[in-house]
């Protein structure tokens, strides 16, 4: 073992505070530890401690100086660090602002302040009792283990103490949103004032989020060439990727009317005019269309982005290209969330199922037709006779019930009496004498 005080020399120039060279069984090399004192004797105290102190942490009896330092950090000094650090990897504003709303949230409930504060427990026992629903429970936590995750591999912490806290399931899933039928995206359309509709017709046919719909400029649109063309950079796509969007002949006609004459390319092309709930609500009372069905779906700018992916899906598009259109990574986000089955005529693709040709058996379902019609409205069948093993009550045409029938003693003495199994057409020709 290495240990000893020294002054280091910097420039030529002997260092007035003393460090500390160090190197314990097992070290490769010897480290120096500054020290931050001018006195001898305190350096060589100091010395001592951090010998002690460095033997715990190797042979796993403290955590070692980082985390103990971390341990004592607050929380709010932790976020400012963890979103300094994501800012600089090029994480989204909506996530930064994610971060930074949702984790001082939960702190403050919880009543964390330190990180050693930080427990499975005190989350569970606040989430018991907080009466809030499962999306934002476990938006919350998902935001915190974020930030957990982050301090773990900077070891600054052992590990998250909350990854095995778990998510809430929902017991009663349901979409948020939906989407509109054709019918109501003509009325919509028809109502809605035209800087409105335009944003309207443009994420019907396109599926842009908000966001990209306020970053684009009018250089982002090539309404000259064949088809019309629309380049999504990837500053302000939500999957940092540029895209590039054939525009349909109707869309690029009204865009062309929509330009303004001496716009500039470096101009803004819908920023300011992206509407808000308050302003789509008032749209869609004007054309007659309910905000939330029964079933708590909303109609939001979202929801027509769920619409143009539906309209995709039920006009036979494959899912693979749904997706790539839906600028999604994941298939089942494109399936299973965005796309609404309410609107995809279920019932018009049952109509699509091909002919099986049951003509080979026609005669033989016709006659077990008759065996069926003989059996419950026929009044000859019918009786009251005491001793009954079964009675079917059988309304008549003018609504009034028949007789009940004793159909399965009828039956029972028929089979001892003829000690046969009676076949289809046998049953058939004696309900038809009876």
């Amino acid at each position: 073992m290495i240990r000893h005080v020294i002054q280091p020399i910097s420039h030529g120039k002997r260092s007035r505070l003393w460090s500390a060279r160090i190197r314990l069984d097992g070290w490769l090399k010897a480290r120096t530890f500054p020290l931050h004192v001018t006195d001898e004797r305190v350096a060589e105290q100091k010395m001592e401690k951090l010998i002690r102190e460095l033997e715990q942490e190797a042979a796993g009896i403290i955590a070692p100086k980082l985390m103990r330092d971390a341990a004592q950090t607050p929380i709010a000094d932790h976020l400012k660090a963890f979103l300094a650090d994501i800012e600089a990897k090029g994480r989204s504003k909506n996530t930064l602002g994610k971060y930074r709303n949702c984790i001082p949230k939960l702190c403050k409930r919880c009543g964390w302040v330190m990180v050693r504060d930080i427990t499975a427990q005190s989350f569970c026992q606040w989430r018991a009792a907080s009466g809030l629903g499962s999306k934002t429970l476990n938006d919350l936590l998902g935001a915190m283990c974020s930030l957990l995750q982050w301090m773990e591999r900077q070891q600054l912490i052992l590990s998250n103490p909350l990854k095995h806290a778990g998510k809430v399931t929902n017991r009663n899933p349901k979409a948020y949103r939906r989407a509109l039928s054709l019918e109501q995206i003509v009325k919509l359309l028809a109502v809605a004032p035209l800087h409105r509709a335009m944003v309207y017709l443009i994420v019907l046919y396109s599926g842009l989020r908000r966001a990209e719909l306020n970053g684009l400029k009018w250089e982002a649109f090539d309404l000259d060439s064949t088809p019309a063309l629309l380049r999504v950079p990837s500053s302000i796509s939500k999957n940092k990727k540029a895209t590039t969007h054939e525009l349909r002949a109707e869309l690029a006609d009204a865009l062309r009317g929509y330009r303004p004459i001496a716009a500039k390319p470096s101009d803004w092309a819908f920023k300011g005019h992206v509407p808000r709930v308050h302003l789509i609500k008032k749209d869609l009372e004007a054309a007659g269309i309910p905000f939330e069905d029964e079933q708590g779906r909303r109609v939001d700018l979202h929801a027509l982005r769920h619409t143009f992916i539906t309209l995709l899906s039920a006009s036979g598009v494959a899912p693979r290209v749904a997706m790539a259109l839906a600028r999604h990574s994941d298939l089942k986000l494109t399936m299973r969330v965005y796309t609404d089955s309410d609107r995809l005529g279920l019932d018009r693709a049952m109509a699509l199922l091909p002919s099986f040709g049951m003509t080979k058996h026609a005669a033989q379902l016709t006659a077990h037709a008759g065996v069926i019609s003989g059996l419950l409205p026929s009044s000859s069948v019918a009786s009251s006779q005491p001793g009954q093993l079964l009675q079917f009550s059988v309304p008549d045409a003018s609504g009034h019930e028949k007789a009940p029938g004793d159909i399965t003693r009828r039956f029972s003495e028929m089979e001892r009496e003829k000690r046969l199994e009676l076949s289809t057409s046998t049953l058939a020709r004696w309900c038809s004498t009876n």
